[in-house]
């Protein structure tokens, strides 16, 4: 127990209590949001196994519809809960019950005109009328598990919204797998009545806690807050769905299936950093809420330059280790694009650095703008897409992914420095050890070509590696 207390005092005195409680959040949120992914992996293999091309298509329409249906039917809410959740009003129950209500009518509304036009839609989709149903149906029941999540979140309750975000993933994947093992015709319905199941039993859940949140009166002016907050979100919400799979589904129309898979798993392997990116940002946003909310501009710079570092020592793990990932995770046919993947990573850096500026127009209700960066660069990315995958292939989908990333970030340090006028993090807490680590990257991608020895290149890796914990860690 003393060495437990004496390593913590350490630690404390090493990294600093703020940034002990920011890494404290982060490692909850990315050990949840990296096992999810790994049970993503997982059942990759198992399903290709138990199911045909086909189904597993079927599969990823009814996923696509899911995704789409919840940004549409939720309205863009969930984000607003955090937001208000530090507005520091005594209210936050009744703000919750009032969205609550409001979202529970609508979805039934929404249901009712869908379910009018189901057959007209499934067509345009090009998905079974069932299985498009049982897709909007899961989406309209996920709303109440969304304000729950995201109240968590606000609340720093980050070891909870983990625990359940985990325990979704195990339950989801056994459960389908035996559904699907269970069937002997269209099996891909085990997967969709799985899921239909595990959100119903979330449903729920979720209610139940909410229950105990709420103060039951219901007022309009909370739900006109939510509404101004989220739904401007929503065409940056549809427009990340874009940035993030647009690319794939151009590849395959201009270069065919094969193309598609190897884009794919680069992709793939890259998103990992996305994962750090986005579980970092969960656990940065409530507490650059806190000191923007106390002008306390000097402690936002001195956390955002080690919230920084940390982000580019897992930028430059990854990219150092990605050839072995790809060697775990592929079969040797798809090792051809392994160069894709530092490109991919150094994408999700600048989604990092639009995430750090974005905040600010978050906090400040201001959202619109953020829709219109995302829309403006969901557009460049499409137009990229078609103009140069047919001249240089589908590694081109991985270069105009990152021009998107680095326009969005752009647009929003302009955004918040010459229209908001904020005293904004400066460039210099995050801009210089940027360029060390695309150098770093720069330099390994040209080693990579040269050197032949595998062993060498690795024995290089582990030591650059090593001295980069110690630079973004321990140097000071």
């Amino acid at each position: 127990m003393e060495l437990i207390n004496f390593i913590k005092t350490k630690a404390k005195n090493i990294i600093g209590e703020k940034n002990l409680e920011f890494i404290s959040h982060a490692k909850n949120y990315m050990s949840a949001t990296f096992f999810t992914k790994a049970l993503g992996f997982i059942s990759v293999p198992v399903f290709t196994r138990l199911l045909t091309p086909d189904e597993y298509g079927i599969l990823a329409i009814f996923s696509s519809v899911i995704s789409i249906a919840t940004i549409l039917l939720g309205l863009n809410f969930k984000g607003s809960v955090v937001r208000y959740y530090h507005e520091d009003k005594n209210d936050f129950g009744q703000f919750m019950f009032s969205n609550f209500i409001f979202l529970l009518v609508f979805n039934i509304f929404s249901f009712y005109f869908i379910n009018l036009f189901k057959k007209d839609i499934a067509n345009l989709i090009g998905i079974n009328v069932n299985i498009f149903i049982i897709a909007v149906i899961t989406a309209t029941i996920n709303f109440p598990l969304n304000l729950y999540l995201y109240y968590l979140r606000g609340s720093k309750k980050s070891k909870r919204y983990s625990i359940i975000s985990v325990s979704k993933s195990i339950v989801l994947l056994v459960i389908s797998i035996i559904w699907v093992y269970l069937l002997s015709s269209n099996r891909y319905y085990g997967k969709i009545y799985a899921q239909l199941f595990i959100t119903v039993i979330l449903l729920l859940i979720s209610i139940f806690y909410l229950v105990k949140i709420f103060k039951f009166k219901f007022k309009f002016k909370y739900v006109k807050y939510a509404l101004s907050f989220g739904v401007p979100l929503i065409p940056h919400a549809l427009s990340g769905f874009i940035l993030s799979y647009f690319d794939r589904i151009a590849i395959n129309q201009i270069s065919g299936s094969l193309d598609t898979g190897l884009y794919s798993l680069a992709y793939n392997v890259g998103m990992i950093m996305n994962v750090v990116v986005m579980a970092m940002n969960k656990a940065w946003t409530p507490i650059f809420y806190d000191n923007l909310k106390e002008n306390k501009f000097t402690e936002i710079n001195d956390l955002a330059y080690n919230y920084a570092k940390y982000i580019y020592l897992a930028a430059i793990s990854l990219v150092l280790f990605s050839q072995e990932l790809v060697i775990i995770l592929a079969d040797q046919s798809y090792h051809k694009a392994l160069n894709l993947v530092p490109i991919i990573i150094i994408s999700y850096v600048f989604v990092f650095l639009y995430t750090l500026y974005g905040n600010y127009s978050f906090y400040r209700k201001r959202t619109g703008l953020i829709s219109i960066a995302t829309l403006s660069a969901g557009f460049i990315n499409i137009g990229l897409n078609y103009w140069l995958i047919p001249k240089f292939g589908y590694v081109a989908a991985a270069y105009t992914t990152l021009f998107s990333y680095i326009f969005l970030f752009l647009f929003h340090y302009f955004n918040v420095k010459f229209v908001l006028k904020e005293k904004i993090i400066s460039l210099s807490k995050w801009l210089p050890n940027l360029f060390l680590i695309l150098i770093i990257i720069i330099l390994y991608l040209i080693l990579n070509q040269i050197i032949v020895s595998y062993f060498l290149l690795f024995f290089i890796k582990l030591i650059v590696f090593f001295v980069s914990i110690y630079y973004f860690i321990f140097w000071k």
